[in-house]
């Protein structure tokens, strides 16, 4: 049922999207549970009736732009915008570059280097600034300034390690995937991974990477699955969709889903705490607050914005509920979503 309901809603939303303005999209979403790493609903979209698999294969295999045969949620690598910024906030917490209570002057020009100088988003659209902000002010109001000087502070290298524990630029463990699968592993943006891509890095890439751009590419299954360690306090699992196995007659349960956490991320309570609030605060009074308004549990969020190079930009969304005791955790991702 939970597959069903997430498979309609990712169609009509982007196709409610589509009838509106005309423009082809695709996207995923994924839905993982808190502390076990379970698949809950795993929906790429366009899709297909797989009843009709034989007489339907070769208008799906010509569809080139649509791609209905891709599984957009485990082999689609995306930026992953402003969803990154609490792996960064982790990141600068842990490594003692900032406390919770530590508070950063937008400016609204990011201008540490000459450059490049980098605006905050606030900025660019309308000419303010979010003012003096701690960590969990800028998660809720994604305030880049606050990143790019976190994320010069903290370095790329440090950025990785932490993206790295959750799980990001990796293989999920899925069943389906891995080397040599539909599963794609996505990147990491680094001076390396640079180099061996005969791409440019100066100091700026960290500043974008440190919001979730550079060369940064994640699938929709690592979102989730990011977010799920996040909400489980740093406890990251394999993804999976194996719960039991059982005889043919089901009469005999020959073997449980049972694997130990595939990485521990040390987090101290009130960095944690400092992060899961920012996210909490963005659905109690945020940008998404009217959205989530009839929602029947507390829950926590983070936006995203992730600029492709074309006109539109890809919608990234992230979320764990409920908020005191996390059961699920959400990534969705809508090509040329906007925002």
């Amino acid at each position: 049922d939970l597959q069903e309901d997430v498979e309609k809603a990712l169609s009509k939303t982007i196709g409610d999207m589509t009838e509106a303005d005309g423009i082809r999209r695709g996207g995923a979403a994924v839905v993982v549970g808190v502390g076990s790493g379970e698949v809950l609903a795993l929906a790429s979209y366009p899709t297909y009736d797989i009843s009709k698999w034989d007489e339907i294969y070769d208008t799906l295999a010509s569809d080139d732009e649509g791609a209905p045969l891709f599984n957009r949620a485990i082999g689609g690598t995306y930026a992953p915008g402003s969803t990154f910024k609490p792996c960064t906030a982790v990141a600068a917490l842990e490594s003692g570059v900032i406390t919770p209570s530590t508070t950063i002057l937008d400016r609204g020009i990011y201008d540490y280097y000459s450059s490049p100088q980098p605006r905050c988003w606030i900025y660019s659209s309308y000419g303010s600034t979010h003012g003096r902000v701690n960590v969990s002010e800028a998660i809720t109001v994604s305030c880049n300034y606050f990143f790019y000087e976190v994320g010069r502070l903290t370095g790329i290298k440090t950025l990785d390690d932490y993206a790295t524990q959750f799980g990001l630029g990796q293989y999920t463990g899925i069943e389906i995937g891995g080397p040599n699968s539909a599963e794609a592993k996505g990147a990491l943006a680094s001076p390396e991974y640079a180099e061996a891509n005969d791409l440019e890095w100066s100091d700026g890439q960290t500043l974008t990477a440190a919001i979730g751009q550079s060369y940064s590419l994640f699938t929709p299954l690592q979102l989730a699955n990011y977010v799920a360690t996040l909400a489980g306090g740093g406890t990251r699992y394999n993804a999976h969709l194996l719960k039991e196995v059982r005889t043919y007659d089901s009469a005999e349960l020959v073997d449980v889903y049972d694997e130990p956490p595939a990485e521990i991320v040390d987090i101290e309570p009130e960095n944690l705490q400092a992060v899961l609030q920012g996210m909490r605060d963005l659905v109690v009074s945020g940008s998404v607050a009217y959205y989530f308004k009839d929602c029947v549990v507390d829950a926590a969020a983070k936006t995203g914005t992730a600029q492709t190079g074309g006109k539109v930009s890809n919608g990234v969304f992230v979320a764990f509920a409920p908020y005191d005791d996390p059961q699920i955790a959400v990534a969705i991702v809508i090509e040329k979503g906007g925002s």
